[in-house]
C-alpha cells in the first residue's frame, strides 16, 4: 500500500475532512531531496503540522528554522533548553506545576530524541484527528496484537514530542490530548486530539481499518 492509498484509507474511514499528515527525520544532508527548499522563516513545529493539515503546505526545517527551542529539542535537532530541562519554564513562566520538582519531573519524564542526531524535519501532507477518529486506531492496533494501548502525555508539548518523539522511539501509536502552545501558536481547535502513528504500523492500521471500518460503525450506531 503506497503513501497516497494509506491517505485515502484512513480519510475515508476515519470521516477526516482535512490532509494526514506525514513527518520524516532526516540524519544527513544526504538524505534530503534536492528539490526540497527551506522555508523563509522560523515557524512552531506544531504550526507546520497544522499548515500541512488544512493548507496541504510542506515544510523543510532545519534547526534554525524552528521557532520554539522546546520542540526542536523535543525531536533532537538542538539541545534542551536549560529553563525547559530543568523545569523551571513550566513553574516560573506557564504556572503548569505547583512546585519546581513537579516541574523537574515533568522534563525528567519527557522523551527526547538525541541532540543533533536529527538534522531537519519534513513535514508535508500523507498524500483531522477527532476522538472517534483516535479511537478506531487504536482498535486497529488491538485487532493485531491484544493487549492494552498506554498512552503518554503531560498536556505539555503535543505536536513535537507526543505525536512525533514519543512514537518515533517506542515504535507505538500515542494520543495526546494537545497543548495550550499549539492552541495558542497554531490554532489546535479545544475538541481535537493529537495522533501519532509509527510508519511501520502505517500499513497495517491501513488494512484493517479498510476492512473493517464499516462494520465497527454500522455496530456503532445500529
Amino acid at each position: 500500500m503506497n503513501l497516497e492509498e494509506m491517505s485515502g484509507v484512513l480519510k475515508s474511514s476515519l470521516g477526516l475532512s482535512d490532509n494526514v499528515v506525514g513527518v520524516r527525520l532526516f540524519k544527513s544532508e544526504s538524505e534530503i531531496p534536492k528539490e526540497l527548499g527551506s522555508m523563509e522563516k522560523p515557524i512552531h513545529y506544531c504550526s507546520m503540522v497544522q499548515g500541512a493539515r488544512r493548507e496541504g503546505k510542506s515544510f523543510l526545517a532545519r534547526p534554525d528554522q524552528h521557532a520554539c527551542k522546546g520542540g526542536a529539542s523535543g525531536l533532537g535537532l538542538v539541545s534542551c533548553p536549560e529553563n525547559i530541562a530543568s523545569g523551571a519554564l513550566y513553574f516560573e513562566k506557564l504556572h503548569k506545576c505547583e512546585t519546581p520538582d513537579v516541574g523537574a519531573n515533568i522534563a525528567t519524564n519527557m522523551p527526547r530524541i538525541l541532540p543533533g542526531s536529527t538534522i531537519a524535519t519534513y513535514v508535508a501532507p500523507l498524500d483531522r484527528i477527532k476522538p472517534l477518529a483516535a479511537r478506531r486506531i487504536v482498535q486497529a492496533v488491538m485487532f493485531k496484537k491484544g493487549g492494552r494501548a498506554n498512552f503518554s502525555t503531560a498536556g505539555i508539548q503535543s505536536f513535537c514530542v507526543d505525536a512525533t518523539t514519543s512514537p518515533y522511539l517506542k515504535g507505538e501509536v500515542n494520543v495526546s490530548l494537545g497543548c495550550d502552545g499549539s492552541a495558542r501558536n497554531s490554532g489546535l481547535e479545544d475538541d481535537f486530539v493529537v495522533v501519532g502513528i509509527p510508519f511501520p504500523m502505517m500499513e497495517d492500521i491501513c488494512t484493517v481499518l479498510k476492512n473493517n471500518y464499516a462494520g465497527w460503525d454500522k455496530f456503532m450506531r445500529g
